[in-house]
């Protein structure tokens, strides 16, 4: 596959991760469908988007350097931290003049929102600086070897999701004995490379763009399987209240499932190819909006336009009027970003760069 080609598939898992943010976060307005709670499955199956968002950085940031490490950092902080001060502004101008600010400090609001809704930017930066070093490394590693790592991962973490299960099973039938010795494997077997963090996830990105071309068709078969079913698993998990990690262990092998699925999907027609490019390069400001457009959205939808009468509605109007709403929220994230990337952020970047060469 080209390299343009392989790029429009990566925008579209850009894009579509992005959409998934606002369906996790509007995921409790869905409700319940014949007395089937909706928003935990909605929610468990669309918050695969942060295995995807941090594996998709890996993916594009392990790759050799081609500046000194101190401009690889400038360039980062454009576009990772720049961001965040122009639509932390924006939206606390937005929040002032409708009222719906209680704490009136700019730094404090700012503070609140990288602590919160925010949090993937700080858990974010420390991948971000090891990436160069870590590219090296991996760099000198033959196709062999990342192959057995990224098998030798999915691997372990199957083991995490399933033991989980099954661990969590045995208590509810009262085998505890079972349990226990389910529960003493897990201390001698890992259940994850690094429990608790995304870094492994981010490093999985690397390990997916060496190791794809070298899948054969029983491999990608066995992998795509494997997704489907930890992507089940996970849903019912949550569902039903077993032990599960955050993150969760089943979502490495249903991350590793989607890239490679998205790797060799073809998209033919040029202008899909662009929506998708222009909506895959606003997906970190859609990000920075999306909370706020999704309050918008519900008080839009729900509050004004229903009048509280949704729940009183048969399922699929409800379910119909959650997808508007959900579309709502994330095309005005979309066009607020559109605007507020072409004629602010990138202004000041292209500024920035063109001060840092003279000097």
């Amino acid at each position: 596959m080209s390299t343009s080609k392989r790029l429009a598939n990566w925008d579209l898992l850009r894009a579509l991760s992005m959409f998934l943010v606002v369906v996790v976060h509007i995921a409790p307005q869905l409700g319940s469908f014949r007395n089937i709670n909706a928003s935990p499955i909605a929610s468990t199956a669309a918050i695969i988007c942060d295995p995807i968002f941090f594996c998709l950085s890996g993916y594009f940031a392990f790759k050799p350097l081609k500046k000194s490490y101190k401009n690889y950092l400038l360039d980062k902080a454009l576009s990772l931290l720049l961001p965040i001060f122009v639509y932390a502004g924006l939206l606390y101008a937005f929040k002032t003049a409708t009222g719906s600010l209680q704490d009136t400090n700019y730094i404090r609001y700012t503070s609140d929102l990288v602590q919160g809704g925010w949090w993937f930017v700080p858990a974010l930066i420390p991948c971000i600086l090891v990436a160069p070093i870590l590219s090296k490394m991996f760099d000198a590693l033959d196709d062999h070897t990342c192959k057995i790592a990224l098998f030798v991962t999915l691997g372990i973490y199957a083991w995490g999701g399933l033991s989980c299960v099954a661990k969590s099973l045995l208590i509810n039938y009262q085998h505890i004995t079972f349990a226990a010795a389910v529960n003493m494997l897990q201390h001698f077997i890992p259940l994850s490379l690094l429990g608790g963090t995304y870094f492994t996830f981010f490093c999985m990105g690397y390990f997916i763009k060496r190791v794809s071309p070298l899948l054969d068709i029983k491999e990608v078969r066995l992998i795509k399987v494997a997704g489907i079913l930890f992507f089940i698993l996970d849903i019912i998990s949550a569902y039903f209240g077993f032990e599960r990690a955050d993150p969760s262990y089943n979502w490495m092998i249903t991350t590793v499932a989607t890239f490679i699925a998205i790797d060799r999907l073809k998209i033919s027609s040029d202008v899909l190819s662009k929506a998708i490019e222009w909506s895959a390069k606003r997906s970190y400001s859609i990000y920075l909006l999306q909370y706020t457009t999704i309050e918008f959205a519900i008080s839009i939808v729900y509050t004004t336009a229903l009048n509280g009468g949704y729940a009183t509605l048969e399922w699929p109007l409800r379910l119909l009027i959650w997808l508007l709403a959900t579309t709502l929220a994330y095309g005005l994230a979309l066009a607020i970003a559109s605007l507020v990337d072409t004629l602010i952020i990138g202004p000041i970047q292209s500024k920035i760069r063109q001060h840092r060469l003279k000097f």
